[in-house]
């Protein structure tokens, strides 16, 4: 029988068998050669102290404002839950240069993942938008290419004590001291030698640094840490305790500025940070 009359398969098979012969005869009949630098067919190398996502890829803090990721690698900005979580969409995918591709969203346990994948080495510009506000999260992200990468920030200190006020760090709590159950951008009136305490509450998603514009002005000294005792989600719904001294009859003003997405610079770099940043008034009445 020709191998012209043979089926297709069979032409396949004997195909393969005459490959085989001329190999066992000495002859190299296919030969794949691979760069040591080329990841191929392979688990690639771990990341070390990266954040992970819920699918493994690289997982960035929605607090971030310049995360840096790698070529053909997955990666998610998150949103805690509490607060703001729910309040957030995709504005901008970042897909118009071509460096990154979308790939959709979900929720696990509450914390909102949008997800995408790096392909190519450059810079893309991804916004998240508030779903009912003006505010916005915008994301430089660099791709580059390697096998480990830098640049991707935590979530801030993780989760903080819960309750109602916060202990200060050397865990001495006097019994005199007064919880204000009221918020730090209010009118709260106390009484002359009163030690009080009053919480700043926000939904710190976007990531906030505060400081205080004035020193408080009147009958009314700041207590304690430079560092105020927080409880909470640290990277969402908390409560920083500020504590306050009221020696006399009088009023008081007190300013606390917010940096809205500032990092570790003092005042708003950008247009986004000086649009959205806050300050906080507090009045102090003594009686």
């Amino acid at each position: 029988m020709s191998l012209r009359r043979l089926s297709k398969r069979a032409r396949l098979l004997a195909a393969g068998a005459a490959l085989a012969v001329l190999g066992s005869g000495g002859f190299v009949v296919h030969e794949e050669f691979i760069d040591d630098r080329t990841v191929c067919c392979a688990v690639p190398p771990p990341l070390h102290n990266v954040p992970r996502g819920p699918d493994g890829e690289i997982d960035i803090a929605s607090q971030s404002t310049e995360p840096e990721v790698l070529v053909d690698h997955d990666f998610s900005l998150h949103v805690r839950p509490g607060g703001d979580a729910d309040d957030w969409r995709l504005a901008e995918s970042g897909e118009s240069g071509g460096v990154v591709r979308a790939k959709g969203e979900k929720t696990v346990k509450g914390t909102h993942y949008f997800r995408f994948r790096a392909l190519k080495t450059g810079t893309a510009r991804i916004v998240l938008k508030e779903i009912d506000g003006e505010r916005t999260m915008t994301y430089l992200v660099t791709a580059r290419e390697g096998e480990q990468v830098s640049g991707v920030e935590h979530d801030p200190d993780g989760i903080l004590p819960a309750g109602s006020s916060a202990t200060p760090a050397d865990g001495y709590e006097p019994d005199d001291i007064r919880v204000l159950d009221a918020d730090f951008d209010s009118t709260v009136t106390v009484r002359a030698g009163e030690t009080f305490r009053i919480a700043n509450r926000y939904a710190n998603q976007p990531g906030y640094t505060w400081q205080f514009v004035t020193e408080p002005e009147g009958p009314v000294l700041r207590e304690g840490l430079s560092e105020p005792p927080a409880v909470g989600d640290a990277a969402a719904a908390r409560q920083d305790w500020y504590e306050f001294n009221a020696y006399d009859k009088g009023i008081a003003k007190v300013r606390l500025f917010g940096c809205y997405r500032c990092g570790y610079d003092d005042k708003p770099t950008t247009a986004e940070s000086k649009k959205f940043s806050v300050v906080k008034k507090l009045t102090v009445i003594v009686s």
